[in-house]
């Protein structure tokens, strides 16, 4: 589910990230598939933060993405940064009942080479990051009764636990 969760990103990711809100402009289903437009506002990072991971002193105070589900398994990010174009795929792949498996392939189209040179292992790290981070958050985040209030930007959720539930 938290692949599907807007509201996880505000709390689990606002530390490396700093992201201080999340902003989805569309949401579509067809489906077993799913398209969402969101724009992240973040903070500043700070210095001792840029030096341990570069790649935070280059995202825009907004950062525009687009997400792409194919039920059950995988998510695609796709984001424009001024390195260049990135898309990060995430892969489900459930092992046992109570093993799941994740892969993530990264992507980048860099303006310029030396981007790449430099920012590389950074992006790698901040992917590793989130992941540990979502690992943390499904395991202790998301108990398995009805909540009894509605956050912002949950219809994505809906929509996910209704495929859950029919398939």
């Amino acid at each position: 589910m938290v692949n599907y969760d807007y509201n996880h990103q505000n709390g689990t990711h606002k530390e490396l990230f700093k992201i201080t809100s999340c902003n989805v402009s569309h949401f579509e289903e067809k489906g077993y598939s799913a398209t969402v437009k969101q724009e992240l506002t973040r903070a500043n990072n700070t210095l001792v933060e840029i030096i341990k991971n570069p790649i935070l002193g280059i995202l825009p105070k907004t950062l525009a993405n687009r997400l792409e589900y194919a039920f059950p398994s995988t998510t695609a990010l796709f984001a424009k940064t001024p390195i260049g174009d990135i898309a990060q795929i995430h892969i489900l792949y459930p092992e046992t009942e109570k093993i799941t498996k994740t892969f993530i392939l990264m992507y980048a189209k860099v303006v310029n080479p030396l981007m790449k040179f430099l920012f590389k292992n950074s992006v790698l790290k901040a992917a590793a990051t989130v992941i540990e981070q979502d690992t943390d958050a499904v395991e202790s985040l998301y108990p398995r009764q009805k909540p009894k209030i509605r956050l912002p930007n949950e219809e994505i959720m809906f929509y996910a636990e209704k495929l859950y539930r029919d398939w």
